[in-house]
């Protein structure tokens, strides 16, 4: 069959889909990856076939969670939330992460205020696309929600595969008949191209999760579970990676993303190097020149690289400390790694906006670190680092604890066991094929 994949088009979005679609091209099915022409060179890069969505003079400018808030949008989501309330802490969280990160990379192709009579850069080019390649099946990203579009105006079966969370559908579950942002943000392409804004549309007819079980949000959708396997790009490895080391190697990455997108929130950083100066270990941190503006010297225990995959450094850690997200979080499970996760409990909110971009308000906290922290804990896989509540002598006590205790070692077992338990990509495929075939039975 023909399968093509649609990406938000950065490799933190793209490299989930990577391992499925090496899978469905080894498998014999023909496999493309229709997206931004950003995206073109880091596709080809990885040995799949790109479709550059327009030219880089014609298709909009990425801003993902950095382009602020339209106010008149942010009144209807105001009134839609205090509609929804009582919020109880957990989904305030939930609320805000989907309104403040989840939103506005849609906005990027699918801009607030457009009529369906407007051009849609990307959105147009992608439903063309569709129309004259006509593939069987669409692998969506949740935040290019297009992908459904040109499924549904080719014919094809179509299911979003996720990174994360599933914001989208726990927003969509909650709010039920009120003022939908996610619908009325698709809603003028949809019209454009004929289609029907329904749930499907939203959500896809299925949703791939790479999550375990037990981690995801309560949410009324048709799940295919599949294996998180960590791949974050390559890089020919570095000669003093497996070089003999005399004490434990402990991982310091504050992921790929964040960095790419969010101007600030870097403050904890010399507070994160002077907690490991006096730890007894040997220290890889992946950090670039933004994030050590503020590091006036690096400890000697302390190697800095600008990247390393992550499926070539974990293997040599005896623990990592990260930011909590899902995916940093996901190759250390699967790689059976003990965790540090930065987690603040603060209140202060997720962002802060200017007529200038986005800035991030937490410092030493992701958008799903608690969500990951608290499953870690409770799986006895790992500890937070809270900068708000523990000293910097506690937090070394921790990062030891974590390093020699058993325990964590053990709570790691449980959850490479857990990635484990889920379909493989290569294994998934003949699913994939069988759900192809009764979409089309019963449409």
């Amino acid at each position: 069959m023909r399968v093509v994949f649609t990406p938000w088009p950065t490799p933190s979005h793209l490299n989930p889909m990577v391992p499925l679609a090496w899978a469905l091209q080894s498998a014999g099915h023909e496999v493309c990856v229709a997206a931004h022409p950003a995206l073109a060179d880091a596709v080809a890069a990885v040995g799949l076939t790109a479709v550059s969505l327009g030219s880089a003079d014609s298709a909009p400018a990425l801003m993902g969670p950095g382009r602020p808030t339209p106010p008149s949008t942010r009144a209807q989501l105001d009134e839609t939330g205090l509609a929804l309330g009582p919020f109880t802490a957990a989904e305030q969280n939930l609320w805000d992460v989907f309104c403040q990160f989840m939103l506005p990379p849609i906005w990027d192709f699918h801009p607030v205020g457009a009529a369906s009579s407007d051009t849609h850069p990307v959105v147009d080019e992608f439903v063309d696309f569709c129309r004259a390649w006509k593939p069987d099946l669409v692998v969506w990203d949740a935040c290019f929600p297009a992908g459904a579009i040109g499924a549904r105006v080719s014919g094809a079966a179509h299911a979003r595969l996720h990174w994360g969370l599933d914001y989208f559908a726990w927003t969509l579950d909650r709010i039920g008949t009120n003022w939908n942002p996610l619908a009325e943000t698709v809603r003028p392409a949809a019209d454009r191209h004929g289609v029907e804004v329904d749930r499907d549309l939203l959500l896809g007819q299925w949703t791939i999760d790479p999550l375990p079980a037990g981690m995801r949000l309560p949410v009324a959708t048709r799940t295919v579970p599949m294996r998180w396997i960590p791949y974050s790009g390559q890089t020919a490895v570095p000669d003093w990676l497996y070089a003999p080391q005399d004490r434990p190697r402990v991982g310091l990455s504050l992921g790929q993303s964040r960095r790419l997108v969010m101007k600030g929130g870097w403050d904890h950083v010399p507070g994160l190097l002077e907690m490991v100066s006096e730890v007894d270990v040997d220290v890889v941190a992946t950090l670039n020149e933004t994030q050590l503006a503020g590091v006036r010297t690096v400890p000697d225990n302390v190697r800095v690289v600008d990247y390393v995959p992550l499926n070539q450094l974990l293997p040599t850690c005896a623990a990592l400390i990260h930011h909590g997200g899902v995916g940093t979080f996901s190759a250390a499970a699967g790689l059976r790694v003990p965790q540090l996760i930065l987690d603040s409990g603060g209140d202060e909110g997720l962002l802060t906006e200017s007529e200038t971009g986005t800035e991030w308000a937490l410092a030493a906290k992701d958008i799903e670190s608690s969500d990951t922290a608290a499953w870690v804990v409770e799986q006895g896989a790992g500890l937070t680092l809270d900068f708000a509540r523990h000293s910097i002598d506690t937090m070394r006590k921790r990062v030891m604890r974590v390093i020699t205790e058993p325990s964590f070692a053990e709570g790691a077992h449980r959850l490479r066991l857990d990635a484990a338990a889920a379909p493989s990509p290569g294994e998934l495929v003949p699913v994939l094929t069988r759900l192809v075939e009764q979409q089309r039975a019963g449409a």
